[in-house]
Protein backbone atom coordinates (compact mmCIF):
# COMPACT_ATOMS: atom_id res chain seq x y z
CA UNK A 1 0.00 0.00 0.00
CA UNK A 2 1.77 3.26 -0.85
CA UNK A 3 1.27 6.22 1.52
CA UNK A 4 1.45 9.90 0.35
CA UNK A 5 4.19 12.87 0.98
CA UNK A 6 3.37 16.15 0.49
CA UNK A 7 6.34 18.39 0.60
CA UNK A 8 5.73 22.57 0.67
CA UNK A 9 6.34 25.60 2.11
CA UNK A 10 3.26 26.47 4.20
CA UNK A 11 3.02 30.15 3.19
CA UNK A 12 5.62 31.68 0.22
CA UNK A 13 5.11 29.50 -2.66
CA UNK A 14 1.55 28.04 -1.84
CA UNK A 15 0.48 31.83 -2.21
CA UNK A 16 1.48 31.98 -5.71
CA UNK A 17 -0.67 29.10 -6.03
CA UNK A 18 -4.22 29.29 -5.04
CA UNK A 19 -5.35 26.46 -6.20
CA UNK A 20 -2.65 24.20 -5.17
CA UNK A 21 -3.41 26.05 -1.76
CA UNK A 22 -6.62 25.19 -1.55
CA UNK A 23 -5.58 21.65 -2.38
CA UNK A 24 -3.09 21.90 0.58
CA UNK A 25 -5.26 23.77 3.39
CA UNK A 26 -8.72 21.99 2.18
CA UNK A 27 -8.43 18.84 0.47
CA UNK A 28 -5.54 17.06 1.73
CA UNK A 29 -6.91 16.82 5.11
CA UNK A 30 -9.76 14.36 4.00
CA UNK A 31 -7.55 12.01 2.86
CA UNK A 32 -6.12 8.85 4.49
CA UNK A 33 -2.74 7.85 4.64
CA UNK A 34 -1.77 11.29 2.98
CA UNK A 35 0.83 13.68 5.26
CA UNK A 36 1.35 17.52 5.24
CA UNK A 37 5.45 18.10 5.49
CA UNK A 38 5.51 21.88 5.72
CA UNK A 39 9.55 22.17 5.32
CA UNK A 40 9.87 26.05 4.80
CA UNK A 41 11.32 27.30 1.30
CA UNK A 42 10.26 23.89 -0.52
CA UNK A 43 8.42 23.94 -3.67
CA UNK A 44 5.17 22.11 -3.75
CA UNK A 45 5.27 17.93 -4.26
CA UNK A 46 3.75 14.76 -4.10
CA UNK A 47 6.04 11.91 -2.88
CA UNK A 48 4.20 8.81 -3.20
CA UNK A 49 6.06 5.90 -0.56
CA UNK A 50 6.21 2.55 -0.89
CA UNK A 51 5.40 0.26 2.56
CA UNK A 52 9.46 0.39 3.60
CA UNK A 53 8.88 3.83 2.90
CA UNK A 54 11.12 4.37 0.01
CA UNK A 55 9.81 6.92 -2.68
CA UNK A 56 8.63 5.47 -5.73
CA UNK A 57 7.46 7.92 -7.68
CA UNK A 58 7.60 12.30 -7.00
CA UNK A 59 5.50 14.76 -8.97
CA UNK A 60 5.96 18.78 -8.69
CA UNK A 61 2.39 20.07 -8.31
CA UNK A 62 3.30 23.79 -9.33
CA UNK A 63 1.66 23.30 -13.00
CA UNK A 64 -2.06 21.81 -11.26
CA UNK A 65 -4.77 23.15 -10.54
CA UNK A 66 -7.15 21.90 -7.75
CA UNK A 67 -8.72 19.02 -9.90
CA UNK A 68 -5.60 18.03 -10.90
CA UNK A 69 -4.25 17.46 -8.08
CA UNK A 70 -6.95 15.66 -6.86
CA UNK A 71 -7.06 13.77 -9.64
CA UNK A 72 -3.53 12.39 -8.97
CA UNK A 73 -3.99 11.37 -5.51
CA UNK A 74 -7.21 9.19 -6.89
CA UNK A 75 -5.25 8.04 -9.84
CA UNK A 76 -2.84 6.48 -7.29
CA UNK A 77 -5.93 4.42 -4.68
CA UNK A 78 -6.24 7.50 -2.27
CA UNK A 79 -9.55 8.33 -1.61
CA UNK A 80 -11.49 11.07 0.61
CA UNK A 81 -13.27 9.27 3.55
CA UNK A 82 -17.22 8.75 3.33
CA UNK A 83 -17.41 11.51 5.94
CA UNK A 84 -15.28 14.15 4.21
CA UNK A 85 -16.28 13.73 1.03
CA UNK A 86 -15.07 16.72 -1.53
Amino acid sequence: MLTVNLDSCPGCSLNRLPEVRSFFYEDVPKYENVEWKKIQGAPPEIIFLNEADEEVERHSLKTLNREECNNLLQSKGFKPTKDKEL
